[in-house]
Order: C-alpha cells, then structure tokens, then sequence
C-alpha cells in the first residue's frame, strides 16, 4: 500500500485551530469598523457638560471624573493618552485618541465573549463568531466604544466574572476564586453598578456542592485563602487615594459646594449624591414599562435575540441559568428604580448575557432536531431540515447581523458628524493665531471651546479664556498680556470698553486687541501708501493676512474654511466729528467679484464696527480688517475702498481709492 505524504503546509493547517483564526479576523474587523466610526469631534453640549466631556478633561488631566471619580479608569485613560499623543498624533486628533480608550476595553470584551459563546456552543465557532458580531453591532454597545465613557470597560469586566466563573465550574481551582475577587475589587474601583452580579457570583461559588461539602464550609477550613481573597478585592480601591490627593491639590476640581475639609468632600464625593438623589422619584407600579424599559432591549437586540435569549439561558444548566437569570433580575430592579438617572448603564453589560442566552438556545434546538430526525428515521441526517440544519442556523444569524448593522450604522457612526460644531468658535479664534501670553475676553461658548484645546489640544497653551462677565477682574494682568476680545464679546462690551479708555485694533476676523495706548505707527509687516479721503482721514497701509497660520496640518486642517482678508491702517490728523462707513471691493481685471447675482462686498466702521472714526485720537494709527469669501480659485488683482457715512436716508461719499497690483 502507498503511503500518504502531507506537505509541510497541509501539515501546519492541520494543525490550526480555526476557532482561533475566526476569532482574530473578528477582532480585525472590529478594530477597523471602529477605527472608522470614531468619534473625532463635539457637539455645543457635549463641550458645556455631561459624562462624556468630564471622562476627556479627567483622563487628560488626571483629574477625578464624575462621582465617584473611576480612580482606576481615569487612571488607564490618563496612561493612556500619554502614550496615544506619541504614537498616533500624526494619525488621529485627541478626541480619537481618547475616544480609543474605549475601543480598547470594548474589543477586549469581544474577545472575552466570544471565549464564552466557544464554551456554550460546545466550540462551534461560525456561531459564536455571528452572535459576537451582532452584539458588536448593536448600538449602545458600538455607540459607548467609539466614545469617550466608561461603559465598554462595564461590559468587560461584567464578562470576565462571567467567564472566570464557567472556568471555575469546570475545574473548581483556587485560581480562578482570586481572579474573581480581585476583578471584583475592581469593579469597587470602577462603575459600581457592575457589582450587581456579584450577589449571584457568591451563591454560584459558595453553594456549589463539591464531593465532601458545600463550597462554602470547604472555604472556611482555610483563613489564609480567605484573607488573601479579601485582600485582593480591596486592593484595588487603594486607588482611591488619587481621587483624594487630587482634589486636595485642586480644589477647584471639587465642584459646586462648600466643605469644611477636604475629607468632608471626598466622602461625599464618593457616595454618589447625585445618584442617590436621581433614584427616588417616580417609583410607582404604573410606569413598570414605558416606551423605552424594558422595549428599547427589545428593539436593541431584536425581539427573536431578546427573547430567544431570555429563554435560552435556562438551557445552559440549572446552577449556570440561575446565576445569570439573578444578575439580570437586578439589573431589572435597578432599571426600574433608576429611570431617571443613568438606567441603561446596567443594559449594556445585561445584552451579552442575553446572547449567551441565545446560544445556548441555538445549540438545545440543534441538539432536539437531531434527536427528533433520528428517532423517526434512524437516520439523524435523513430530512432536508436536518441535512442543512447548520445552514439554516448561519443564515438567520447572518440576517440578523446584516439587520443590526444596517440600523445602527447611522446611530453609532460618530465620525465627521455635521452637529459637531462645539470646537469651532475656538477655531475661528485660533485662525486669527493670537499672540501669546494674551488674555481672550469671549463669549461663553467661545470661551469653553478655546479651554477646551488648550487643555486636550495644547493649542495656545498661554492663552486665558475668560468670560465678557469677568472683564473688569483682568486689570492686574492685563499689563504683562496682550488684551483681546472677540467680536461676539465686544457686542455688549462697547459702552464698558469705551468707559476705560482703550483703544481697539483689529487683529481679524473674530479678535480685537485691547490697547491701553493709541497705536502711533505701522509694523514691518505692512505696505505704506498715502491715499488720503479727504478731512484728515488717510489710509496708510494695508496688507493681507494669511489665514491659516503657520500650525502644525493636523490642525491646520481643522480650521473653518479660509477667506480671503485684508486689513487696512488708517490715521486721522484732526479730530473727527463723524463716524465713516469704509466699503472693501476686491476686483479682477478692474471687475467686482460676484457671487451669483450679488457683488462681493464688505461694509462695516473700523475694527468691526467697536471703533468709530469719531472717538480716535489725532494721529493715532488704527488696524482695520475685512474678510470675504470669494469664489474658489478667485485671486483679486487690486482693492477698491470707498469711505463714506449716512445722512438720514441717504450716503455721503467721503472718497475712494483703489489699491493696484496687490500680491497673494
């Protein structure tokens, strides 16, 4: 008989384990889709307040977060974003990087499930690969790993007690107890609300009959294991000791409140008030189920998955179904209670219980059609049902991840959304590239967008932000900074402006500086000219201004689209009476630009309307700006300027002059 020889590589393939394979092709496929889907920008509230702005400033700071502060979380993420800023800055801006945070924990709790689903599934790993999948998809799930919360690293450490737990009832080792006390430990340090599983936890490990007694009694014949355990699960809320030492050196990280210590305000910092104050309303037999609780699981996992999952945990094995049908119960109980709080932090890690639960059930309806198939026929293979069982088990478990993905794409997709616009009044500002150290009197939400990139961006970091509110707190320091204020501060700013005697020049589009003292010459950088309009007003320089500064391109290309600026330099040799209109006209070939129908112009009084011409001092220079959006592709030849001022209905035409020939 001829021997059979296998190559090397048919060798090594057989060797393989393709559960393994799958699982890694799914961690890939992740990993892009949420690369691809991450959130890389903030809305107006997102950048004012909520859970999602206080993780960026915690993690990037090393600040405490929200009650009661995730010391362990916080602290991985400010690790984290050190690390993230010298590998991935050239990839990805600071919002990715923090928003990756999440992904990190959400991918390991993909790994950690489908370990789980291989385990019920009896290893088959096509099914445990769709069900980790859909679950991938669904959106609060997809939603809380391409932002920047805590809600992924829930979802993990929820499975990983699960996990460990199914371990231990293989193969009862001591191991896996400490492993579970010290995740637990964890969970102390982490969102508490994940601890809801650890009541069941216990009855799972202590009232496991073992050959002799209870687990419980063969524990308590050992007190050094028992110490160990419970020291491994308070390690970690050593942590804790960070949340403290960091609101004792920044106080005013504390919040809104008044403490007599700061041990006063870190024992209720870590009790939750806040949470404790949002469960008590509403309870009531009535609204048990509303439009959201428990409907949106439905909708979320599909009334077949929900369902299906629900009754499908009951075949994992009485002492296995019991565990996880108590864990959910809480969660139940917990949801109800805490409608109007942060209730669905609690769904997210109960979902992946549901999927186990839907397995198992897949796999005892395979089981019971082969049993059925083979009692009739004696053949377990003999109907079509039967013979194409697994496709039909692929086939709706691929309906269904095709289904949940399709849904939630637009939902969970937070990359380049539209309603991202918080950041761009602190662009806006940083185009007009500010000298530093400088104060930035803003309106509010300029001023939480210019914090905002200083501190996550590092964009101007010696630029102070402060509110229109505070601007006669700044005079202490106004001396050793450059004074601005922006156009939608100065609005309701002039009369006080006035009062104090500064004298404004416009810096560009959206800053003014504040000058203690009148301007008396041009700078360097200026073009001179002598066109004088008549009564003592002249125009003596003007050059354009580069709008997009010379910043690093990953954030350059983050400002708002450049127009086209010019700024002007006039001076008066007499004291003038009147306020003058000045009207800014590029031309091509001695044509004014057009935009559709209507010439491109700008009319506003000098130094965006802040400055007019009758409160200069003689001889006094004055920078004055004009911005335009022209056509793509447009570059004007020369300028037409035309001064003039209103006289009741009519315009009284102080003079005009062109400027020729003017350089890009």
């Amino acid at each position: 008989m001829r021997r059979l020889t296998l190559s090397p590589g048919l060798i090594l393939l057989n060797k393989v384990n393709f559960s393994y394979v799958a699982g890694g092709v799914l961690l890939i496929a992740a990993t892009f889709l949420y690369i691809l889907t991450l959130d890389n920008g903030l809305r107006p509230d997102e950048l004012t307040g909520g859970d999602l702005i206080t993780h960026q400033y915690a993690q990037v700071e090393a600040r405490p977060s929200n009650a009661p502060g995730y010391p362990l979380y916080t602290m991985g993420g400010w690790l984290w974003f050190k690390v993230g800023q010298v590998l991935l800055q050239r990839a990805l801006n600071p919002i990715q990087i923090l928003s990756l945070y999440s992904t990190l924990w959400g991918l390991a709790s993909l790994v950690i499930l489908y370990l789980i689903l291989l385990k019920v599934t009896n290893r088959q790993w096509p099914i445990a690969l769709l069900l980790t999948a859909f679950y991938a998809t669904t959106f609060f799930f997809w939603y809380y790993t391409v932002t920047t919360e805590q809600y992924a690293s829930a979802v993990f450490q929820t499975l990983l007690v699960i996990w460990l737990a199914f371990l231990w009832d293989e193969t009862p080792r001591d191991t896996f107890v400490l492993w579970l006390a010290f995740i637990s430990g964890t969970m102390l340090a982490n969102m508490v609300t994940t601890l809801f599983i650890l009541p069941p936890l216990l009855w799972f490990i202590l009232f496991r009959r073992f050959p002799n007694s209870m687990a419980i009694f063969h524990y308590l014949k050992r007190p050094k294991f028992i110490i160990q355990a419970i020291g491994l699960a308070l390690l970690p809320l050593l942590s804790y000791a960070y949340v403290y030492i960091r609101g004792v050196q920044h106080p005013e990280w504390r919040g809104v409140g008044q403490w007599p210590t700061a041990w006063a305000w870190f024992i209720q910092f870590i009790t939750i008030q806040q949470g404790r104050d949002e469960l008590a309303p509403g309870l009531s037999l009535n609204t048990i189920f509303t439009r959201e609780f428990p409907s949106l699981m439905g909708q979320e996992l599909t009334w077949l998955v929900f369902i299906g999952g629900l009754l499908g945990l009951a075949y994992l094995g009485r002492r296995r179904a019991i565990f996880l049908y108590a864990t959910l119960a809480i969660y139940f109980v917990f949801s109800w209670g805490y409608r109007f709080g942060n209730w669905f932090q609690v769904i997210i890690p109960a979902y992946p219980i549901f999927i186990i639960g839907f397995a198992a059930g897949i796999r005892r309806i395979s089981n019971w059609l082969l049993v059925i198939g083979e009692k009739k026929t004696g053949n377990k293979h003999s109907s079509f049902v039967i013979r194409h069982l697994w496709s039909f088990k692929v086939l709706i478990l691929l309906g269904l991840l095709v289904y949940r993905f399709t849904v939630s794409l637009p939902q969970a997709n937070q990359h380049n959304l539209p309603t991202d616009t918080g950041l761009n009044p602190g662009w806006m500002i940083v185009a007009d590239n500010p000298a530093s150290p400088a104060i930035v009197v803003s309106a509010f939400e300029e001023r939480v967008a210019l914090e905002y990139l200083g501190a996550v961006w590092g964009i101007l970091p010696n630029i102070i932000p402060i509110d229109a509110n505070n601007f006669g707190s700044i005079s202490e320091v106004e001396q050793s900074s450059t004074l601005y204020i922006s156009r939608k501060a100065a609005d309701v700013m002039s009369e006080v402006i006035q009062s104090r005697e500064l004298h404004p020049q416009a810096a560009g589009e959206q800053l003014i500086v504040l000058q203690p003292a009148p301007r008396d010459q041009l700078p360097p950088s200026a073009n001179t000219l002598q066109f004088d309009f008549g009564n003592g007003l002249q125009l003596m320089g003007w050059e354009q201004i580069e709008t997009k500064p010379n910043l690093p391109p990953h954030i350059a290309q983050r400002l708002p689209e450049a127009n086209w600026q010019i700024a002007l330099y006039w001076q008066t040799s007499v004291k003038l009476n009147d306020d003058y209109t000045i009207s800014v006209r590029p031309l091509v070939d001695g044509q004014m630009i057009m935009a559709g129908e209507e010439a491109i112009i700008q009319d506003h009084q000098p130094v965006w309307s802040l400055y007019p011409t009758s409160r200069w001092k003689p001889n006094e220079v004055v920078r004055d700006v004009y911005a335009l959006t022209l056509p793509p592709g447009t570059i004007p030849d020369s300028i037409q300027i035309i001064a003039y001022k209103a006289t009741g209905t009519n315009f009284e035409t102080l003079g005009e002059h062109t400027i020729d020939e003017v350089k890009n």
